[in-house]
Order: structure tokens, then C-alpha cells, then sequence
């Protein structure tokens, strides 16, 4: 999505906070916050301009940093699903580890690798990175216990 808005004429720099809520855009031309509105509606998003910080103390990720985010989100998916699965799989510690490595790997690298353009089906994202999972863990963990694992990954993307 930022490198969509930095597309636009008159966006000179697009950042987003560290809860991916809030947007900060600087303009070089003032005409370009209605091509921005526009290219947010048509991306999904709704756009409420706002004159003073409404997050003063938050951290910014512009294009350079967002995968940082991306890695973050990659890593508490993966502790939050992985441990459940290891349990149920009577898996040891060690392939444990390994796993939840792969899946936060797989996720990390398939966030920052998709883009998703307006009009993407609903869950293209959550297809593609439990297929990214899937493929990283079945050779760790068999076929049908990567399915399995997938199936929990689902409810969490």
C-alpha cells in the first residue's frame, strides 16, 4: 500500500505506525490528498484527514522498514500457532523450534512478497502464505501434518 500511495503525484513520503492503523503522508502539491483519499477508497481503506498528531509518541515505518513489521507479525503468528500444533504432533522441543522458524519465515517472506491490488479476492493473502507454510514445513513434518498445521494457521490470518 505505500508504495501504491508514493505512486501518486504530489506523495512525497507514506508511513505507517507500528499497529498499521494509522497512515502519515507528506505532500509536495496539495492537490494530492484527493488522488490519495481516492487511492485508499479504491484500496479498501477509509481515510479520515486529521491536522494535529493524532499519535504523537508512535513509531513509523515507511517502505524501507515496513518488512520489520512484517517479520514482527510473521513471529507472533507462528508462537501462537506452532506450540498448540507441536503439542499435538507430541513433537520434541527441537523440531519444535524448527517449525515455528520455518512458518515465521514462510509467512515473513510471503507478507513482504504480496501485494494486494483492489479488487483481490477475499483471503488471496491467507491463500498464499498458508501455501508458502505448507510447502516450508512439509519436508520437517510429513504431508499430513502440514495440513493439519495449515488448518490452524487459517483461523489466525
Amino acid at each position: 500500500m505505500l508504495a501504491r500511495l508514493l505512486s501518486l503525484d504530489g506523495v512525497v513520503a507514506a508511513e505507517v505506525d507500528h499497529s498499521g492503523e494509522l497512515l502519515r503522508l507528506r505532500f509536495s502539491d496539495p492537490s494530492a490528498l484527493e488522488r490519495t483519499h481516492a487511492a485508499l477508497r479504491e484500496l479498501g481503506y477509509r481515510a479520515d484527514e486529521v491536522s494535529e498528531p493524532s499519535a504523537p509518541d508512535a513509531l513509523w515505518y515507511g517502505p524501507a522498514r515496513v518488512s520489520e513489521l512484517s517479520r514482527e507479525e510473521a513471529d507472533l503468528i507462528a508462537r501462537r500457532v506452532v506450540p498448540r500444533f507441536a503439542r499435538s504432533q507430541a513433537l520434541s522441543t527441537e523440531k519444535e523450534d524448527r517449525v515455528r522458524d520455518a512458518v515465521a519465515n514462510a509467512l515473513q517472506a510471503c507478507f513482504t512478497a504480496h501485494t494486494l491490488a483492489a479488487g483481490a479476492p477475499p483471503g488471496a493473502l491467507r491463500a498464499a502464505c498458508s501455501g508458502a507454510v505448507r510447502d516450508a514445513i512439509r519436508d520437517l513434518v510429513g504431508p499430513d501434518a502440514a495440513d493439519r498445521l495449515v488448518a490452524e494457521l487459517w483461523l489466525e490470518l
